[in-house]
C-alpha cells in the first residue's frame, strides 16, 4: 500500500472512538453553544476554545512559556515582512530581516537555529523538503493574512514535533465568520534604501484585497497581496567600488477557504494557497551580478473540530509543493513535497486531570537538477524515489493538580522514522504558585529531549551530502520565575540545552577544500537567560522589555547576538490615534565569510546596532484607516551576514479601507 494511504489509515483511526467519548458540550462558557441557536454565534466560542497549545485552558502550565502577539500588535507591521515583525519580538533571532527583503532567513530562539526551530501554520507543521534545514521560508507569508501568533518557548516536542527543540511558532490566519459581505483594500508606499543611499533611491509597493462572506453555515474568504521592492542591492560594495546595482524583489499571494460551521458542535474548513517569490542576488563572491531565484509554492489542507463535553478532537493536515529555480553561475532546479498530518483528543477528566492524546505522521521528498554551465541542459541529480521519507508519531501529555497551589506536566511521543527506525522524547514540567501580599508568584521547571532527523539536503546533496549521518539529539532544562501584581508582569527564566550529533558543515580536506556535512563529536552547550517586563495601564501607555543573554560556551554562535534588548511603548492618543516605538539594541554578532586568496574561512565580527522604528496610526473615519511608519530611524548600520547590505532610514505609508469597521 502506498505510504500516504498507510499515514491516512493510521491518523484516521481512533476518530470513531474521540467522537463516541462525549457527546455533550463543555461546561462553563462552553456550555453557549448549546444554549445559541445561531451557528455563527457558535463558531465564535468554539474558536476561543480551540486554543493553538493544544490544551483546554483551564490547568494548562504553557503560558508562562508562550508570547501571544494578536491582532493590534500584527497590524503595525503592515507592508513589512513577517521576518521584521518576529525580529523585535523579545528572546527571537531572525538573521536576514534587517537586510534585503529577498535575502535567505536564520531563526534563532535560545542559541537554536533553523532545524530546532518548528513553524506551524493553521494547526499544521510547513516545511519544504528541499532546503538545507527543511524549514518553511517566512517570505512566502504576508502579514495581511496573519490573525495571531503564539510562540511557545523551550522543549515542546511531545506536542508539535520531535524536532521542536528551542521554539514553536504557531501562525493562524485570518478567519471570517460574520454572514454579511466585506471587502477590505490595504495599499502602502515607502522607501527601500540603505543606510549610505539617497532618501529616494530605492522604492517599496504593497497591495492586498481580501474578499469574505457567509450563508447559513457556510463562509468564503479569498484573499490575493502583491510586493515590490527595489534599490537596495543584496550586496554592499566595498570602499571606493562603484554602488551597485538595485536587486528586484517581488512577492505574490493567494489564498481561498471555505469553511462549514455545524450546529451539532463540528466544523471543518479547506484552504487553497499560491505564493510566488521572486528576487535578484549577487555573486558569492561579494561581486555585482545579475543572478535571480524563483520560488513557487501550492498549499493546500484543513482542519475538523469537534466539541464534547469536557473534550476537544482537532485533525490537520497540509500538502505543499515548492519550486525552485536558481539562476547563477550554477543553475539548479530544486523541487519538493511535504504532506504532515495531525490530530489529537483534549480531554479534562476532573478538576484535577487533563490529557492530550494525538498521532501525527508525513512524508517529504526532494528533487535537482543542475547545469554546469548557465548554457548547458540541465541532467538530473536526485529524484523524489531516490529521496522519499516518511515519519508516523504517537503522543500523550497528561496534568496532574493535586493542589492549588502545585501542578505537574509529563508528557511523551513515540516517533518512528524510516530511517532512523524507533526514536522516543519525553517533557516533565512541575509548576508551584502561591500569593501574598507581594503579588502572584509562579516557580516552574522544564526538562524536554528532542529528536532531529538529518534533511534530505544533508543526505543526498550529491557535492555536500552525507548518508552516513546519524540524527541530532537534544537535551533541554528550563527554570522560571513569574510575578504579577495589579497592572505589572515580571518574569525570569534560565535555560540549558545539550545538542549531541549536531550536524555541521565541516571542512574534511584542508588540502583539497573538501566540505561535508558531518556529525559534531563534541556536545554542544547552550544556555542564558531572559528576562521579560510588561506594564499595561487602563490608560493610555503600554509598556514591554524583553532582554536576552546566550551563552555558548566553548561553541562560539554565528550571527546570533550574546545580549538583545527589545523595548515596546504604546501610547493611546486619542481613541483614534496611537503611537508605537519599538526599540531593538543588538549586540556584536560572529560571522565568517570565505576568503578566495587564502581559501580559508575568515572570523570577523558584525557591528552591535539600535534598531528604533516609530507607527503612527490613525482612524480616519469608519471605513478608512492610515499608518505612517519610519523604520530604523537613527539609520544605522544593521548587516545580517559580512559584505550584506543593510537597510538604512525608511518610510512608509499604508492605508486600509474596508467596507466594514474591524
Amino acid at each position: 500500500m502506498h505510504i500516504r494511504y498507510r499515514l491516512f489509515a493510521l491518523l484516521m483511526g481512533f476518530i470513531p472512538m474521540v467522537l463516541a467519548q462525549n457527546r455533550d458540550v463543555l461546561s462553563s462558557p462552553i456550555d453557549s453553544l448549546t444554549r445559541s441557536k445561531d451557528t455563527l454565534a457558535e463558531q465564535t466560542v468554539l474558536d476561543q476554545v480551540l486554543i493553538s497549545t493544544k490544551r483546554l485552558a483551564t490547568i494548562s502550565q504553557e503560558q508562562a512559556n508562550t508570547i501571544l502577539m494578536e491582532q493590534e500588535l500584527i497590524s503595525s507591521f503592515s507592508g513589512q515582512s513577517v521576518a521584521a515583525m518576529l525580529n523585535q519580538i523579545g528572546g527571537i533571532e531572525i538573521n536576514g530581516a534587517t537586510g534585503h527583503s529577498g535575502q535567505n532567513l536564520g531563526y534563532y530562539v535560545r542559541g537554536g537555529n533553523n532545524r530546532q526551530v518548528l513553524i506551524m501554520v493553521d494547526g499544521a507543521v510547513v516545511s519544504d523538503a528541499s532546503g538545507i534545514a527543511t524549514d518553511f521560508d517566512l517570505r512566502l507569508l504576508p502579514v495581511d493574512q496573519i490573525d495571531s501568533i503564539s510562540i511557545v518557548r523551550g522543549p515542546s516536542s511531545v506536542l508539535y514535533g520531535s524536532g521542536a527543540a528551542t521554539a514553536v511558532i504557531y501562525i493562524k490566519t485570518k478567519q471570517y465568520t460574520a454572514q454579511k459581505p466585506r471587502l477590505v483594500l490595504e495599499q502602502s508606499l515607502g522607501s527601500n534604501r540603505s543606510v549610505n543611499q539617497s532618501p529616494l533611491s530605492g522604492i517599496q509597493r504593497n497591495h492586498s484585497a481580501s474578499f469574505s462572506m457567509g450563508k447559513g453555515p457556510w463562509n468564503f474568504q479569498a484573499q490575493a497581496s502583491r510586493r515590490f521592492n527595489n534599490g537596495l542591492s543584496a550586496i554592499a560594495p566595498a570602499e571606493n567600488e562603484r554602488a551597485f546595482d538595485g536587486d528586484h524583489f517581488r512577492q505574490f499571494n493567494t489564498r481561498v477557504e471555505i469553511k462549514y460551521t455545524s450546529k451539532k458542535r463540528w466544523s471543518m474548513q479547506q484552504f487553497f494557497v499560491y505564493d510566488q517569490l521572486r528576487q535578484d542576488f549577487d555573486n558569492f563572491n561579494y561581486q555585482d551580478a545579475r543572478f535571480q531565484s524563483a520560488t513557487k509554492q501550492w498549499r493546500t489542507g484543513g482542519s475538523f473540530y469537534f466539541v464534547g463535553k469536557d473534550s476537544r478532537y482537532e485533525f490537520h493536515d497540509q500538502w505543499s509543493q515548492t519550486h525552485r529555480d536558481i539562476n547563477s553561475d550554477y543553475p539548479a532546479a530544486y523541487r519538493a513535497l511535504n504532506y504532515n498530518a495531525d490530530q489529537f483528543v483534549a480531554t479534562r477528566w476532573n478538576n484535577q486531570f487533563e490529557s492530550v492524546l494525538g498521532t501525527q505522521g508525513g512524508w517529504s521528498s526532494m528533487y535537482l537538477a543542475q547545469a554546469s554551465v548557465p548554457t548547458n541542459s540541465f541532467s538530473t541529480v536526485l529524484s523524489h524515489r531516490d529521496t522519499r521519507t516518511y515519519f508516523i508519531d504517537s503522543y500523550v501529555n497528561m496534568t496532574y493538580k493535586p493542589l492549588a497551589s502545585f501542578s505537574l506536566d509529563i508528557g511523551g511521543r513515540w516517533h518512528h522514522h524510516m530511517r532512523y527506525g524507533n526514536q522516543g522524547v519525553y517533557q516533565i514540567s512541575p509548576r508551584y504558585s502561591f500569593s501574598n501580599l507581594w503579588g502572584d508568584f509562579s516557580l516552574y521547571g522544564r526538562y524536554g529531549t528532542a529528536f532531529i532527523a538529518p534533511s534530505l539536503y544533508q543526505l543526498y546533496d550529491p557535492i555536500y551530502g552525507n548518508e552516513d549521518l546519524k540524527p541530532e539529539f537534544n537535551k533541554s532544562t528550563e527554570l522560571g520565575l513569574v510575578w504579577q501584581k495589579n497592572i505589572m508582569k515580571w518574569g525570569l527564566r534560565w535555560f540549558q540545552r545539550y545538542e549531541e550529533q549536531a550536524v555541521t558543515f565541516a571542512l574534511l580536506d584542508p588540502e583539497l577544500f573538501v566540505y561535508q556535512y558531518a556529525n559534531n563529536p563534541q556536545d554542544q552547550r547552550r544556555s542564558g537567560v531572559e528576562v521579560e517586563l510588561a506594564l499595561e495601564t487602563a490608560s493610555r501607555v503600554n509598556l514591554n522589555v524583553f532582554y536576552t543573554w546566550v551563552n555558548a560556551h566553548d561553541f562560539e554562535l554565528l550571527r546570533v547576538p550574546e545580549h538583545k534588548f527589545n523595548l515596546h511603548v504604546d501610547f493611546k492618543i486619542s481613541n483614534s490615534e496611537k503611537l508605537s516605538c519599538r526599540w531593538t539594541w543588538s549586540d556584536l554578532r560572529r560571522d565568517q565569510y570565505f576568503d578566495s586568496n587564502s581559501f580559508t574561512s575568515q572570523n570577523i565580527s558584525l557591528k552591535p546596532y539600535h534598531w528604533v522604528d516609530l507607527v503612527y496610526s490613525a482612524r480616519l473615519s469608519s471605513s478608512l484607516n492610515a499608518q505612517l511608519s519610519l523604520t530604523n530611524l537613527l539609520n544605522q548600520e544593521a548587516q545580517p551576514l559580512y559584505r550584506y547590505s543593510g537597510q538604512g532610514r525608511n518610510i512608509l505609508l499604508g492605508l486600509q479601507w474596508s467596507s466594514k469597521q474591524y
